[in-house]
């Protein structure tokens, strides 16, 4: 599959999960006086002094259209821009933006390309699990950290690699099964399919585990520097008896 990125906007285009099941009124209406919630990773929230520390309120959703996050940002008060490469993930951002009079304005574009942004615009860069959908990261963190102001935070989230090394059928469909090590790291699809070791699901589409240099270094190695971290899982499925699979960042750039 040579255009690996327009089979997976289609895939995210059509697929209705709880990564795109927007918030509804009254799930907003409950957070209005509370203090922010929002999720990069499954199983734990953002701490809310990593939005204590940001300079400003201009702010970046990078890869998280679905009317989730955005929603609730712009309900405490950010200038909330979001960017996604599916269509129909904004269309449920604008949706909920206009059923509850907020302002959420929304951009259809590619992480894998440069940002349709001037330098330093944003003050905070969000950016729940989706880097696993790319098969490089040097374009993603390098644009980001363009965009960022100086002082700026990028918040991203992403899977712990080692959740790779076995078979996503046997992990999450076949409890009786055995798990055994599958797969070498860094994971492929891509090359995978090629190989042909393995059939991409539609329905999941293709997906790129990283190891943890591309991943951090990434990020620092563009002028940001981490100053905090964490971890967390999904108790839906069974790796998580062995450790955390999620992995969420806090880089300022300096």
């Amino acid at each position: 599959m040579s255009n690996y990125i327009k089979f997976n906007e289609n895939r995210w285009n059509n697929v209705n999960n709880d990564y795109t099941a927007p918030l509804t009124h009254e799930q907003l209406e409950e957070l209005k006086n509370k203090p922010i919630s929002v999720a990069l990773t499954i199983g734990k929230k953002v701490p809310e002094e990593w939005f204590e520390k940001a300079n400003g309120k201009k702010i970046l959703g990078l890869a998280c259209g679905g009317g989730q996050q955005g929603p609730v940002f712009a309900l405490k008060g950010y200038d909330v821009t979001i960017m996604d490469f599916s269509t129909s993930q904004l269309e449920r951002d604008e949706m909920v933006a206009k059923r509850e009079g907020l302002t959420i304005n929304t951009v259809q574009g590619d992480m894998t390309k440069p940002f349709p942004f001037e330098n330093e615009t944003f003050d905070i860069i969000f950016n729940p699990v989706s880097n696993v959908y790319i098969e490089d990261l040097e374009n993603m963190y390098k644009e980001a950290a363009r965009v960022l102001k100086k002082g700026g935070l990028l918040m991203v989230g992403f899977m712990n690699p080692w959740i790779y090394m076995y078979d996503a059928d046997i992990v999450w469909d076949k409890p009786d099964e055995e798990l055994l090590l599958k797969y070498s790291l860094p994971f492929n699809s891509k090359e995978l399919e090629e190989e042909g070791k393995l059939t991409i699901n539609p329905e999941y589409g293709y997906e790129f585990s990283h190891t943890l240099e591309s991943q951090i270094r990434g990020q620092l190695k563009n002028g940001l520097a981490m100053i905090d971290f964490y971890e967390s899982c999904d108790k839906r499925n069974r790796l998580s008896h062995y450790g955390n699979d999620y992995i969420a960042t806090l880089c300022v750039k300096l």
